[in-house]
């Protein structure tokens, strides 16, 4: 049949099918070559409408063509769908917290509690779910469950106040053999029983990357991280617990951080153990190559002091005064390699500890290649250097940056 009462069976336009044909979607069985009309079977209408139910579920025309035209087979087309499937399932969930972030929540603070009223056709848990935003917004810290009342929902709440150092007594190291290995992040909650609950879980600690923390024999510090009997160290000292749940063991710790600091409850950080392995933090470091041979610089020998620090090199320059209180002070290259690196509260110096090549601070005592440039702004000669802490030696973060200038 031509091609225009194929398009009335089918249901559809003639500029539909001849797209279709320049995709190579659905070809004619036969194209005449003087008149150029184009012949389609009654076999074909399937094919087409098979292509259009593919298209009103959200199959592109790439999609499809892989699909029908270039032959894959029946693994393959269901493994097609399930992405699909779940791209649909994931918008779905998007569209959920849009909604959600659109919905105007009545919430009220006082008398040392959140009141959020129900009802407005919203579901409480998702209610729940805004309020957890809604709260930290205010500057609040949720400190209890919440609960479901027929016309509101209730937690209870403290109100968050300036920054407080809360002083730290630091203990001596008791050994727990149950503790030591890897342990699995699984999330910070705001109380324990939310975890039972597997409700409302904040994933991000210490960067995406990180999912894992460990116990070191004797307690040995790596990133930020040291522990006693009863405590993890970060610095500060956050009482754990360990409960076995089914064949897992879980560890729970109350969390002084952000919250604490400002005059709120810890939070419960919650892992699981993983192995029972002792690992060293010379291991679990990210290692540079940290034995390159010694190239001479004549532009960087001297004194350098520090002016700013930045997250990244984009950053420069900066308009900003230069800040007086950074925590690395001061680099001295000398002609030879070695070099003198001046923080806050320590000097390193010495063949073993730091020393330094063209391109590169070789900072030995912690595997890290920190490469640096110079710049001139203003008739003012600047180094950028990476810093590469143990966020990035641990953490999986990208470096940071010092900027020194001469002096």
């Amino acid at each position: 049949m031509k091609i225009g009462e194929f398009a009335k069976m089918c249901g559809t336009k003639i500029s539909v099918l001849r797209h279709y044909d320049k995709e190579k979607l659905l070809v004619p069985q036969y194209t005449d070559k003087f008149s150029g009309y184009r012949y389609y079977t009654s076999e074909q209408i399937l094919v087409f409408h098979r292509i259009n139910a593919l298209k009103k579920s959200g199959f592109s025309l790439q999609e499809i063509k892989e699909m029908i035209a270039d032959g894959k087979n029946s693994e393959e087309i269901a493994e097609m769908f399930i992405a699909k499937e779940n791209e649909f399932l994931s918008a779905l969930e998007n569209l959920k917290e849009a909604k959600l972030i659109m919905t105007k929540l009545n919430i009220e603070f006082k008398d040392g509690q959140a009141v959020i009223a129900a009802g407005n056709g919203v579901d409480s848990k998702d209610l729940c779910t805004l309020a957890e935003a809604e709260i930290k917004a205010a500057d609040y810290q949720r400190i209890s469950q919440y609960k479901i009342n027929e016309n509101e929902i209730i937690c209870d709440v403290v109100k968050l106040d300036k920054d407080v150092d809360p002083p730290e007594k630091i203990l001596p190291f008791e050994n727990d053999e149950t503790v030591i290995g890897k342990w699995e992040i699984i999330g910070i909650y705001a109380v324990k029983a939310d975890f039972y609950d597997n409700l409302y879980c904040f994933k991000n600690f210490y960067g995406d990357e990180q999912k894992y923390l460990y116990f070191l024999p004797d307690g040995e510090k790596y990133w930020s991280f040291s522990w006693t009997k009863g405590y993890l160290n970060s610095p500060v000292n956050n009482e754990y617990e360990t409960e076995k749940i089914g064949d897992d063991l879980y560890m729970f710790v109350s969390l002084k951080e952000y919250e604490y600091t400002r005059g709120g409850k810890p939070t419960c950080l919650v892992l699981k153990k993983i192995d029972n392995e002792r690992y060293s933090a010379q291991e679990l470091a990210k290692k540079d190559d940290i034995d390159k041979p010694f190239v001479s610089d004549a532009k960087i020998i001297g004194k350098w002091r520090a002016h700013s620090f930045l997250g990244n090199k984009t950053e420069f320059p900066q308009d900003e005064e230069p800040i007086a209180d950074l925590y690395f002070k001061e680099i001295e290259f000398f002609s030879d390699g070695n070099c003198r690196c001046v923080y806050e509260d320590d000097v390193f110096e010495g063949e073993n500890m730091v020393v330094w090549t063209k391109n590169y601070l070789l900072r030995k005592w912690n595997w890290s290649a920190c490469e640096y440039e110079i710049r001139n702004v203003d008739d003012k000669e600047y180094m950028i250097i990476e810093w590469k802490s143990g966020d990035y030696r641990y953490g999986g973060y990208d470096t940071n940056y010092y900027v020194f200038v001469r002096k």
